[in-house]
């Protein structure tokens, strides 16, 4: 459910997580040789397919970061009945985008790099999730992101879940710290419910981490 009005979200987020995900790496790649993609070029693409989703990843957190940071790929929940019309779209518009199918998951790639991610509603938060988020006016799009507290919730799911390894998690306990830092109102009771969704435990470890940031201790993940 959206809650524009107690959201602190900064739409410049989604604008400077987008801008340097697509500089050139430097000695790796010219900027002509750059095919990441933004938000702004995907967006237009899913609505006109009347796909629902919720921005998420690295662009979808970046306002509620003090510091957004660049991301590979683009990453949108969407619900899972939406899967078949949203990779027809993008394939669609986007030529030559390679589609790899999982359960949760779908990931389109060009020249063997991760551009666009679907993450699939079948988890009991992912499922929650696509009912909790604010909408960020970015340009003339409204986009629908997570709610803060959805956010930290997947970070901590994210940061301690067996299938991730673990160069991914320690970036995603550096997410999750900066989430709690730039956010001094987190609805503590809201996380713990998301949390409980992962695992039983999982909304009590959640509220532990953010109390471990803001007492400047070290997130043991």
């Amino acid at each position: 459910m959206k809650s524009a009005a107690r959201s602190a979200y900064q739409i410049d987020g989604i604008r400077i997580s987008s801008y340097l995900s697509k500089l050139p790496m430097i000695g790796r790649e010219s900027r002509a040789s750059v095919t990441r993609m933004a938000p702004d070029e995907i967006v237009p693409v899913l609505k006109a397919a009347q796909v629902e989703f919720v921005l998420v990843g690295a662009h979808g957190l970046a306002g509620w970061m003090e510091e957004p940071r660049a991301t590979q790929d683009v990453d949108f929940l969407i619900r899972q009945r939406d899967k078949t019309k949203a990779a027809q779209a993008l394939q669609a518009k986007f030529k030559g985008l390679e589609i790899e199918k999982h359960p949760d998951v779908w990931r389109f790639a060009k020249d063997g790099k991760y551009l666009i991610v679907l993450i699939l509603d079948r988890s009991p938060l992912h499922k929650r999730v696509v009912k909790e988020f604010v909408e960020a006016k970015v340009g003339r799009q409204t986009i629908r992101v997570p709610k803060l507290e959805a956010a930290l919730a997947m970070k901590s799911a994210a940061m301690t879940g067996h299938y991730r390894n673990n160069r991914k998690k320690l970036q995603d306990a550096v997410d999750f710290m900066g989430l709690v830092e730039r956010n001094e109102k987190i609805d503590l009771e809201l996380l713990t419910e998301l949390g409980e969704l992962v695992f039983a435990g999982g909304g009590r470890q959640a509220v532990g981490y953010v109390a471990d940031v803001r007492a400047g201790r070290r997130l043991e993940i």
